[in-house]
């Protein structure tokens, strides 16, 4: 059951398109409550509304993390989680069409390549960030996470693979499948204490669906726990004055989100190196090339390179993730493509300390959640946000 549709369009398709998606029809176009660490602004969260999920909007950037996130999620006391345990399950997830080593696969269902080398903005990325002490790594997703290097992507012979064109077009044969689009999901149904199945609106009438063997509720970060409080497993004290009849009190639901800020550097540019601001001649002749032969700038999502770093000498991994955009993005509240030639180097926190939560507006299930991540609630985010934004100029003006 999908909430929205299928998705089968040019601008899931096409890779430099996702701009496109965002607060569109595919995208459920949240808004977080004010934050007061950030001048009381209402902050964007793209989710995808469509099949594969976020996978089908996203910047298709491809990046497991570093191995101690896992290590700690075992340790914390998560058996099977590990880094040693979960590495044979990305090898066999991926068909990686750049890499066949100990760390990737070539044979699974999610296509993952690498950009075309040679781009001058990327050249002189690399050549800024190495000047600046940063070591080259070729494959962020191989034996170290540090470093400056190539960003793989979701992206194969210039199209984008979500998670509904890697597992769900090859299975829609199967007798044991049915997929429903426009099928928004209320609430769980339950026999006992045994999810059962659920209730959804689909084109405006009330249905719901049985499940002979389990119910897999899987709605995203944020309308996951909405589903669950709806069908009353959560913080009794939060559900009752909605007069949500409380089948499990469990506090943890909707708590402890995490959310990954990121902060930007904007630097125009007087060299035509970038796709957006071109003349519309020039932009044809792009468009007729990935027509023909699925290349050029349109098979990239400009996000072709970026760098692993730590806020200070004695984090012990990588705390900060830093993107290289050949766009000068848009700055809020401006809106459109860009019309100037430039580039954006953004820096995310890799491990917020913030916690937020998601909570029910009413007991009304079309009503968006209340998300509140909380931004900079806690110091050292900030701390490592201003280290991330320091970094961008430095590397700008090498």
């Amino acid at each position: 059951l999908e909430a929205g549709g299928a998705g089968n369009t040019p601008a899931i398709r096409t890779p430099a398109l996702y701009g496109q998606l965002q607060d569109s029809p595919v995208d459920w176009g949240d808004r977080t409550l004010p934050q007061p660490q950030l001048g009381g602004r209402r902050i964007y969260m793209p989710q995808g509304r469509v099949l594969g999920g976020s996978s089908a909007i996203n910047y298709m950037i491809y990046i497991r993390g570093d191995r101690s996130d896992y290590d700690a999620w075992q340790a914390a006391g998560n058996p099977g989680w590990s880094y040693a345990d979960v590495l044979p399950y990305f090898i066999r997830a991926e068909r990686n069409l750049s890499f066949a080593d100990a760390w990737h696969g070539v044979d699974g269902p999610l296509t993952v390549s690498s950009h075309p080398p040679g781009h001058p903005l990327v050249e002189r990325y690399f050549a800024a960030a190495m000047e600046r002490g940063i070591p080259f790594n070729p494959d962020f997703n191989g034996a170290s996470l540090a470093g400056c290097g190539p960003l793989q992507a979701t992206i194969g012979h210039g199209a984008r693979c979500c998670a509904a064109r890697a597992y769900l077009d090859p299975a829609r044969e199967r007798p044991n499948l049915t997929v429903l689009t426009h099928g928004h999901v209320t609430r769980l149904r339950f026999r006992g204490q045994r999810a059962v199945g659920v209730d959804y609106v689909r084109n405006g009438q009330a249905e719901r669906a049985e499940a002979s063997q389990e119910v897999i509720l899987s709605a995203g970060a944020l309308r996951s726990p909405q589903l669950l409080m709806l069908s009353g497993i959560g913080p009794a004290h939060e559900l009752e004055p909605l007069g949500i009849r409380v089948r499990l009190d469990l506090p943890g639901v909707g708590k402890n989100l995490q959310d990954h800020l990121h902060t930007r550097v904007r630097c125009a540019i007087t060299e035509p190196l970038t796709f957006p601001p071109l003349p519309d001649a020039d932009r044809s002749a792009v468009e007729r090339a990935y027509q023909t032969h699925g290349a050029g700038p349109l098979a990239s999502n400009f996000l072709e390179a970026g760098a692993f770093l730590r806020s200070r000498p004695e984090e012990t991994v990588p705390d900060l993730q830093h993107f290289f955009l050949m766009v000068l993005a848009p700055d809020y509240p401006e809106a459109g493509p860009p019309t100037r030639h430039g580039v954006t180097l953004t820096a995310y926190i890799c491990r917020p300390a913030s916690r937020g939560e998601i909570r029910l507006a009413s007991a009304d299930p079309l009503d968006r959640p209340r998300i509140d991540p909380r931004y900079l609630s806690e110091p050292q985010d900030l701390r490592r946000a201003i280290a991330g934004v320091r970094w961008n100029p430095d590397l700008l003006y090498a």
